[in-house]
């Protein structure tokens, strides 16, 4: 089993990796992205009181040094919304960018404290500082800040203009509370993950890149008839998964590229629903006439992210995979028990026994 610094969405990894952001800017707005000029233009626009003259000149610099910025809590929402950091560190001081795509791995874009509102809304464990438990990947929570715990008595925040992303002693610093973040799993939830789930779509996908994000890509290209018989969904975009993606964006009419973004993400889940490849007969859902209207399924796996599928059975392709804790509104349950969710745009169907309805 993986150490669980390893793993990415872990207290663990969360914490690990904020200790090795240390040293990078914090600009206000900003949510883990490359320091680039036009990041610049576009954040000076809109919090003009953040971006004066007087500052342009660090800023400027933080651009010529190549480094990667953030602000308090864009530290944890670009954390998840590059899928566990992925990448991050890897680019700094170079002229490769960060794929980051906003509200990613079920973490919202909210400031410091809608972000610890959202949270208690969601259940997650929260107390005062003076009951600060030694968990690592706590949120720590005053007015308007965050910063996150690292173990023994220090924290990681990106505290300011003045100071850029530091590594800080918690009794120091006038922290009022902790909390759980709902995209980190702690403890013994985090026991047992082999390795992380990647949902399709959630970053750009081209050749030579690997996960499981992949591995359903290849699997969903099969499903619709095109063939990789070299190596099937192996995980990895090689040449045979790029032959067979630019063959499905020139029949969906779509720029052929060979690489997987937003518009090709969005025809291929529209063939998927569109496509009569389906398993003969399946069963048709049926809703549970004891379930109200209206109500919520919260997802509850205690083994990492849950499979969210076309159908309603795992003969079906998967659409997704959201985390533990997320909630989604209940359209239906079939007699299998399987519950039909509204997810972005689009329905999909989750295992009863990952998910409960409330």
């Amino acid at each position: 089993m993986a150490e669980r610094k390893d793993t990415p969405f872990t207290g663990e990894h969360f914490a690990a990796w904020c200790e090795k952001m240390v040293g990078q800017p914090y600009w206000y707005g900003g949510c883990v992205y490359k320091c680039t000029q036009s990041l610049l233009n576009r954040k000076a626009k809109q919090y003009p009181s953040h971006y004066t003259s007087s500052r342009m000149k660090r800023y400027k610099d933080d651009i010529a040094k190549k480094k990667v910025c953030a602000d308090c809590i864009g530290g944890a929402k670009g954390y998840a919304w590059t899928n566990g950091g992925q990448g991050v560190l890897e680019v700094i001081g170079t002229d490769k960018g960060i794929s980051n795509k906003s509200g990613a791995n079920g973490c919202p874009d909210k400031g410091a404290n809608s972000m610890f509102a959202w949270a208690k809304s969601k259940g997650m464990e929260w107390g005062t500082i003076d009951t600060l438990p030694e968990i690592i990947g706590l949120a720590l929570q005053t007015d308007g800040h965050v910063g996150y715990y690292v173990g023994n008595g220090y924290a990681v925040e990106w505290r300011g203009f003045n100071y850029g992303c530091v590594r800080t002693k918690v009794k120091e610093r006038k922290w009022k509370y902790w909390y759980k973040l709902p995209f980190i799993l702690y403890g013994a939830a985090a026991a047992d993950i082999p390795a992380p789930e990647i949902a399709l779509g959630s970053r750009l996908l081209k050749r030579g890149m690997e996960g499981s994000d992949v591995r359903a890509l290849q699997e969903l290209l099969m499903q619709l008839g095109y063939a990789l018989p070299k190596y099937g969904a192996d995980a990895k975009f090689g040449a045979e998964t790029e032959k067979a993606l630019r063959a499905f964006q020139k029949k969906a009419g779509l720029t052929v590229d060979g690489k997987y973004g937003d518009k090709t993400h969005a025809a291929l889940m529209d063939a998927i629903a569109d496509d009569d490849g389906q398993p003969e007969n399946p069963e048709q859902p049926e809703p549970d006439d004891s379930t109200p209207a209206g109500t919520t399924v919260v997802i509850v796996s205690e083994g990492g992210k849950v499979n969210v599928r076309c159908g309603n059975g795992t003969e079906y392709a998967r659409l997704s995979a959201v985390a533990p804790g997320s909630t989604f509104p209940l359209v239906a349950t079939a007699q299998n028990g399987w519950h039909a969710i509204v997810i972005g745009s689009r329905v999909g169907w989750v295992s009863g026994e990952y998910a409960r309805v409330v």
